[in-house]
This record gives C-alpha cells, structure tokens and sequence, in this order.
C-alpha cells in the first residue's frame, strides 16, 4: 500500500452501506455478511444457502425468495456479488430449474470491503484492551523473526504478519489509555458512567500494562538491537519468497509496507518513544484520578458544579409560563432582589413625645475637655537600623559566592569536547553546578546551531548531541546521573581590565 492510500477511495464503495431505506439497508448488509460467512466455508452459494446464513448473522426476520433475489440482483450490479450456474445442483421442477442453478459468491471486492466494514464496527464497538504481556508478545515475534531469519525463511512472511498486529495493539491501547485521562480532566465526572469507565481503563493500565511494561521494555529494546544488525532490509528481502507474491511491483510495495511496520513499530520503543511517554502518563493518570475524585466530591455534597448549576436554572428559566415569571427565578438565582427598608408614616406623631415632656426630667451634667488623639510616647526614641551594614554584609555574601561559582568552573574547565565520563568521580559541590549548567544548555538547545550553551561566573559550557539512542550513567561522588549521549565542552572567559564578570 502506498503512503498516499486516502487518494485511492471511492466513494461508490460505500454506497451499499449509505442506502436510506432502512429495511433494505438491513437486508442488504445482512447478506453481505451472510456471504462473508459463507466464503470461508465453500465457493458458491444458493438463495436457500443464503437465508439458512442469514439466522447466523442475526438476521431473524423471514425473507420471500424475490425480496431475497431482489437484494442479490442488486448487490450484483454493484460488484460485490459475482454470479456462477451450477449445473450439478438438483432441480425439483421445470419452473424452479433456474433459480436452483443460481448461486452466488462475494467477489474480491466484497471480500475486502465487506471484512474491512466488519472490522470497523467491531473495533469501534470494542472495549479497552491492554494485554499485560503485550511486550512479551512483541519480544517473542522479533526472537521468532531473528530464528526463522537464520533457519527456515520460508516463515518469515507469516511471521512478519504478527507486527502489524502488534502496532494496532499498542495503537489502540494508548489511545484508550490517554481518552480515558483526558475525559477525567475535562468531562463531567458527576456521570456516573463517565467517571467509572474512565476509572476502570486508567486502573486497568497502571495494574496490568504500565507495571508490567518497564519490567520488558529493556528484552524489547535488545531484541530490536539484533534485528538491526542482522539488518531489517534483508530480513524482508529473505521473506519475499515465502509471501508469495509474483508482479514486481506489488513485490516493491510488500517490501515497503514491512519495513516501514517494522519501523514503526520500533519507534514505539525507542528512548523517550511513545511506550516511556505513557509509562510516563501513569503519574498524571493518578493526578487526574484524584482531582476526578476530588471534583466528584464537591459536586455531590456542596453543588460546586458550577456547569451543572447553570442548566439548572437554565431549565427553570424554561419552564416558566411567563416572563414576569421568569424574571422572578432570575432574581431569586442570583439574589438580584430589591432592598426593602421599613416604610415611616407620610407625619411624625408628636404625641409621645408630648406626654413625655409633661413629666419631670432628670438633669444630666456634661463636661467637655479637649484631649490629644493617640498615646503619647514615652522614653527615648526607637533606634534606627543601619541598613548600610546589612547591605554591605549582603554584598560580601554575594561576592563570597561568586567567587566559589568561579573556582568551581575553572576545576570545571575541559581540554576540549569530552564526553560524560570524563567528570566521573567528580565532587559534589562541582555536581551541583554542572547539573546546572547542563540543563540551562539542555533547555537553551539551538537547532540551527546544533549546539546548546550556557554561561557562569568565568567560564562558558557547550554541547553537542552524541548518539540518540545511547544513555550514558556517570557514578559522582554523591550519586549517579543518567542522561542522554552528549559531547560537552567547558572554557574560561577572557575579561578585558575593568569588565566585570
């Protein structure tokens, strides 16, 4: 198959597929699939073969043997039915001498279309896979491949069938594995059935595949490592015999096709590849779990699910008879109502109080003084800092520090580009700023340039990318680091007199 296979369809192909009456849509799919059946089974079939297929298929509804000729004739006219006369089959009368020499085959056009519509509705009606021992699988066909590659050719086309296979397995498996985290993160996890498919695929993938999975990835890693040096183009080209295959050209395009899976597949498990990355995704898978759990929680005791507020008083709003109404359950959703305040009479009734100067009153002296706002202080004033002290102990540190970043980089400095390994054993203050300087120049990497830098006090690190399928373990005094196969190079700075570093 070419790479541009999308340019090859035809829509005409699905036309069977697209009809708009419903019951002979039905019975047009149910006897394709009845032939499908049938092709496995013998060459040819009659109408009578054909409707005894269809109760396996489950189509249970009776068929007249002109609607059953009706859908034939039809599926015939589209190329994926071929018919045949069969003069040996026995006839009980002249009239039913015709029909009974009928039968009916699927074509090679019908044959592929019919399976590839099969395996589609399967696949996305499927549920979650993740086969624990899928890299053990995976290891197990590229062993078996390396064994038949110096036995038995003749074995090897077969064998070669199996990674495909594997592709769509890993394929399918991370897909489900990421739509499952990805739907706890941004789906309403209030659904019980949402938060429990999306929690039962991440557990099924951290309990059965992520675990299980970095225990083989280094077998699957060293078994595609003998592969490439047995060489993966004349492994295909010691398999085309036994695929049997006779134009050149679709010889070329086998070819193609199984190394190009092959490929494929390895990419898979190549360092920071896509096996490492959903490893990887296991830890966010637990942190989206949690918070899952955690929005769960506060949506069912608290109503903290502010979408799910909203269609509710959505649906209130709809469901008023009137727009005063609805006005009403607006105010009353977001607290919008008026303020009310107790209403005094239009003229002040003086008559209490009139009754009450009758009386006799009680005299009240007051005396006035004009006092100070605020304490007064008291003792001497509060000392004054002197900031000049602390600034210049603070400029004593940061020179004190700059000198040991200094000496640190000039023991740091390196006869050219080395590799890793020559800082083995080194100590662990200069770790420290090493680790540093390589990730600044990590994260600083110009494509262009082809080189990542950095810089420090007197001294400048460089580097350049050594083999990128190669890891490199360095033992320091205090520990071990492991990083990708890089070149590094660390130089002084020139200062000019009077340029401050």
């Amino acid at each position: 198959m070419t790479g541009a296979w999308w340019r090859m369809l035809d829509t005409d192909l699905f036309g069977v597929f697209a009809d708009k009456d419903d019951e002979r849509r039905e019975l047009s799919a149910a006897v394709l699939g009845a032939l499908l059946l049938a092709s496995s089974r013998g060459p040819m079939w009659t109408l009578s073969d054909i409707r005894g297929l269809l109760s396996e298929v489950g189509y249970a509804d009776p068929v007249s043997n002109e609607a059953l000729s009706e859908v034939v004739e039809r599926l015939t006219d589209t190329g994926y039915v071929t018919r045949f006369r069969n003069y040996s089959a026995p006839v009980g009368s002249y009239a039913d001498g015709g029909r009974r020499r009928e039968a009916w085959s699927l074509t090679r056009e019908g044959r592929v279309m019919v399976a590839a519509v099969r395996e589609a509705v399967g696949r996305l009606d499927r549920t979650l896979q993740l086969p624990p021992r899928l890299l053990d699988a995976v290891e197990q066909t590229l062993r078996g491949l390396l064994l038949n590659y110096r036995e038995d050719a003749g074995m090897l086309a077969p064998a070669l069938a199996h990674v495909n296979a594997h592709l769509e397995q890993l394929q399918e498996a991370g897909g489900d594995f990421y739509s499952a985290v990805g739907t706890l993160a941004q789906h309403d996890v209030s659904n019980d059935a949402v938060f429990a498919t999306s929690r039962e695929h991440i557990l099924l993938a951290l309990r059965q595949f992520a675990r299980r999975t970095e225990q083989s990835l280094g077998r699957v890693r060293s078994a595609f490592d003998e592969l490439n040096a047995a060489g993966v183009a004349s492994v295909v080209r010691r398999a085309l015999p036994g695929a049997g295959i006779l134009e050149p050209e679709a010889q070329d395009s086998w070819s193609a096709d199984r190394e190009r899976e092959l490929a494929d597949l390895q990419a898979w498990f190549t360092p920071r590849g896509s096996i490492e990355r959903l490893v990887d995704a296991a830890a966010d898978a637990i942190h989206a779990l949690l918070g899952a759990i955690d929005r769960r929680y506060y949506a069912t005791t608290r109503g903290s699910d502010v979408g799910a507020d909203f269609r509710q008083i959505a649906r209130m709003l709809h469901a008023q008879p009137t727009t005063a109404a609805a006005y009403e359950v607006f105010a009353a959703a977001f607290g919008m109502w008026p303020a009310r305040h107790a209403l005094a009479p239009a003229e002040e009734d003086i008559a209490v109080h009139d009754i009450a100067q009758a009386g006799a009153c009680h005299e009240v002296k007051v005396v006035l003084r004009s006092t100070e706002r605020g304490a007064k202080s008291t003792g001497r004033p509060r000392k004054i800092p002197d900031l000049g002290l602390e600034r210049r102990h603070g400029e004593e540190q940061n020179d004190a520090e700059l000198n040991r970043l200094e000496t640190i980089a000039r023991d740091l400095v390196t006869p050219g580009p080395v590799p890793l390994s020559f800082f083995k054993g080194l100590a662990a203050e200069h770790t420290a700023v090493l680790v540093g300087l390589l990730e600044e120049a990590l994260n600083g990497f110009d494509d262009s340039a082809g080189c990542g830098s950095t810089y420090t006090v007197g001294a400048a690190l460089t580097l350049w990318p050594g083999d990128p399928e190669q890891m490199v373990t360095v033992e320091f005094e205090d520990g071990t680091l492991t990083a990708p196969d890089v070149l590094v190079e660390v130089s002084l700075l020139d200062y000019e007199e009077g340029e401050v570093a």
